[in-house]
């Protein structure tokens, strides 16, 4: 059932693509931006395009590997994607026109179709550092993870 309301979901959202204007019985493609092929955003599209391609007819669907969110709105600019996974500060700044999306412009015609998580953020301090809220960060050392 699950896999049915996501290829309902899908076959919807390409009503905005252009693809839903072919014919009938001809078989339209999708192409979802993901993320590298160790992380989440690949294994969500992957996940995605199973579903999709068991369980909706004439359409097929592909996840390829890619940049991440950045490389995903511009796959979307591009028309290599029709689909990108991204944090949504990535679309608020692609619609925005900021950067890393300032050179391009603001990016008006991208849409949020769904959500696939809440995205949790944690901040740890060790107990001697004296950091009760997030404005006593200022002045020190912060590590966000690899680049």
């Amino acid at each position: 059932m699950k896999g049915k309301s996501l290829a309902w979901i899908f076959s919807a959202a390409l009503a905005g693509t252009g693809l839903s204007g072919m014919a009938q019985a001809q078989e339209q493609f999708v192409t979802i931006g993901t993320g590298g092929q160790t992380g989440v955003y690949y294994v969500a599209g992957q996940s995605i395009c199973r579903f999709v391609n068991r369980n909706a007819e004439d359409l097929k669907c592909n996840a390829p590997a890619s940049g991440g969110g950045v490389a995903n709105v511009n796959g979307l600019r591009s028309g290599e994607f029709n689909f990108g996974i991204m944090q949504s500060d990535h679309q608020y700044k692609a619609m925005e026109g900021l950067e890393p999306f300032k050179s391009e412009g603001a990016m008006e015609d991208i849409r949020a179709v769904f959500s696939l998580q809440s995205e949790v953020f944690t901040v740890l301090a060790r107990r001697d550092a004296n950091i009760k809220s997030l404005d006593d960060l200022k002045g020190k050392r912060v590590n966000i993870g690899n680049p």
